[in-house]
């Protein structure tokens, strides 16, 4: 059997990958307590930290306890309608249908899709369809979990997020009981631009959230015992001179430590071939400048934010040894979008995320920037 890797791309799977018990990394007992309050809330945290991992677990969990119908759906192949509505609208219900055939073996929305999208107006075809999905079996309540929500624009977005609205009175007889938008930011911020040139606050498109939970990093603990799953597999052993880089590097962030991990056991292809051989602080060194180095696609989206003017002004205290010299003050807006992309911690005082996000910053910006302190 080969060996498990550390997941760089996509949900993590047990049975290929290193992963911890995703669960582990939400309020289990609040979430249910939400649900069963017939609550609407959202999960929201920076890209490539396996948002959709726990998503993905969440509707396992549900499933297997039977009281609940749960569906996960990712409707991000909306974003390229933009702001077409029946285009962008059409697509999310495509993607619900299909993540329904896929997940639940149930092709009665696909059914339901085919003899009534014609017929129904885009403003209202989600509406409906997820009334028919609730209706068709109603021992066991709908729970939608929607991934990449933020994803959409314009038009597209305020319409999925009115019509989710206008059915909300109606759960959970014919309506979902619970819907968890998921996506980078909070959707109280978002900054909706519609067609008619107005600009639409996520809030007021969706007043009926509950709750905001944001998935966090690893812990120190969680991240060095993931990587000890390599160990465990394989008995190749990590120097204990790692673990304080590795926090210092990534502070738990999921997809650092993974990739990090990944350039270790993997992309060094003498420690590949020979578990028996251990990986030292010096193989460590080195799979960091690869990975700085690669501008994988996470890192260079990264980039591709840091060019933003939004981003550049609230970075500027960084540039600046973390002396505030904001001029003009940036928009509490432009700062939450910031701390939202996990370049950037805001608390107990604003510094780069971690010290690779902040060799990043340097290279782009190219100016040297505040990182985490040996003893953050």
């Amino acid at each position: 059997m080969p060996d498990k890797q550390f997941n760089t791309a996509g949900p993590s799977r047990p049975e290929d990958h290193y992963m911890l018990n995703p669960l582990a990394r939400v309020d289990v007992d609040d979430v249910l307590a939400l649900i069963e309050a017939k609550r609407y809330f959202v999960l929201h945290a920076p890209r490539q930290t396996g948002k959709t991992t726990v998503l993905l677990a969440l509707m396992e969990h549900l499933n297997a306890q039977g009281r609940y119908r749960a569906l996960y759906a990712n409707i991000e192949t909306a974003q390229a309608a933009r702001g077409n509505v029946e285009r962008g609208v059409g697509a999310a219900c495509e993607a619900i249908a299909m993540s329904a055939s896929i997940y639940l073996n149930d092709r009665r929305l696909d059914e339901w899709l085919a003899q009534h999208s014609r017929s129904t107006h885009a403003e209202s075809l989600l509406t409906r369809l997820l009334a028919h999905w609730s209706q068709l079996d109603p021992a066991r309540p709908a729970v939608l979990l929607l991934d990449e929500v933020d994803a959409l624009v314009g038009d597209t977005l305020i319409s999925l997020l009115r019509q989710i609205r206008a059915g909300y009175a109606q759960r959970p007889q014919a309506f979902p009981q619970t819907v968890v938008l998921c996506g980078v930011r909070d959707v109280r911020d978002y900054r909706i631009h519609s067609g008619g040139g107005d600009i639409i606050t996520g809030g007021s498109a969706f007043n009926i959230k509950a709750e905001s939970l944001r998935l966090g990093n690893f812990s120190r603990e969680e991240t060095v015992a993931l990587w000890r799953q390599h160990t465990e597999a394989t008995g190749q052993v990590f120097d204990e001179a790692i673990w304080p880089e590795l926090w210092q590097d990534t502070q738990g962030q999921p997809w650092l430590v993974n990739a990090l991990a990944h350039e270790c056991t993997w992309k060094d292809k003498a420690l590949r071939l020979n578990r028996a051989q251990p990986v030292t602080l010096a193989h460590y060194w080195a799979a960091r400048e690869r990975l700085i180095q690669s501008r994988a696609t996470h890192l260079d989206q990264l980039t591709d934010k840091l060019r933003e003017p939004r981003v550049h002004r609230v970075i500027a205290p960084l540039l600046a040894g973390g002396q505030a010299l904001w001029d003009p003050l940036p928009s509490i807006d432009d700062v939450e979008y910031v701390e939202d992309t996990g370049l950037v911690a805001l608390r107990p005082q604003m510094r780069a995320a971690n010290r690779i996000y902040a060799r990043l910053i340097e290279q782009v910006l190219g100016r040297d920037v505040q990182a985490p302190s040996p003893t953050a």
